[in-house]
């Protein structure tokens, strides 16, 4: 209980000041706020209650048992160096994840709600499937079993991945001065905006969502969009206009097939 009120408050707090600072320093003008808004803040409720029925007997529970079977255990490393390293594998892991569900198909069916969003704000780092998101308690639990990460890197990571989903999200920007900085270590508006283009290309890339440091190891950082940043488009890839229509739609999508281009 104490676990999921201090992810929640975190999560309004952050959510809120994110949404102050969209509001007061807008990157653009957002046109579909209201339909979007519904369709994502239904997904959060909906991805809320999987993670609640579900988390308490996955990674805490997991992160319990494993302190004596994981490799972290069997190194016996300090619980300082183990809290560091567990957060820093966690956060690869998800790069790696999320590089798995653009690559396999049946993964992307479910990965592209995210993307279908026409627009990007603060609200589209909730726009994620349910399906989605247990898929991904269940990658993390194994993870954090076989690694033996402390419950509290699991604890700090999450709290972490979520303020920095919502951060990359927002529709503002860094000055200028000091993005290229902050890109180095973290994942920007502006970088992760690149990843959510409607060209494939650019859409596989960028692939991180709290440190920035993976896409530049392995070579998926792209750090301008091909035709500059005033003529990218936001959407789901390899289309021109495409979005969900409803809610119905949005939730149906891993489970149907349309044209390309359109």
């Amino acid at each position: 209980m104490i676990d999921f009120t201090l992810r929640f408050g975190v999560f309004l707090v952050v959510f809120s000041a994110l949404l102050v600072w969209q509001w007061r320093r807008p990157r653009g003008a957002l046109l579909q706020w209201r339909q979007r808004w519904k369709h994502n803040i239904t997904l959060l409720l909906l991805g809320a209650l999987c993670v609640r029925l579900v988390q308490p007997f996955m990674l805490s529970v997991v992160a319990v048992f494993s302190q004596d079977f994981g490799l972290l255990s069997l190194l016996n490393l300090p619980f300082w160096l183990s809290f560091i390293l567990g957060i820093l594998w966690l956060d690869g892991l998800i790069y790696w994840q999320h590089r798995l569900f653009h690559r396999i198909d049946i993964l992307w069916r479910i990965h592209r709600v995210h993307h279908s969003d026409p627009e990007l704000d603060v609200s589209s780092a909730v726009r994620f499937h349910p399906i989605e998101i247990l898929l991904s308690l269940c990658i993390k639990a194994l993870a954090v079993w076989l690694l033996g990460i402390p419950l509290e890197a699991v604890l700090v990571f999450d709290i972490l991945l979520n303020a920095s989903a919502m951060f990359n999200h927002t529709n503002a920007r860094l000055p200028v001065n000091i993005e290229a900085w902050v890109q180095r270590l973290l994942v920007t508006p502006d970088m992760h905006r690149i990843h959510h283009s409607r060209v494939n290309l650019e859409a596989n890339s960028n692939f991180g969502f709290f440190l920035s440091i993976w896409d530049t190891l392995f070579s998926t950082k792209r750090a301008q969009a091909l035709a500059g940043d005033e003529h990218l488009k936001i959407g789901l890839p390899d289309t021109k206009t495409y979005q969900p229509a409803s809610l119905k739609a949005v939730l149906a999508m891993p489970f149907k097939t349309f044209r390309k281009h359109r």
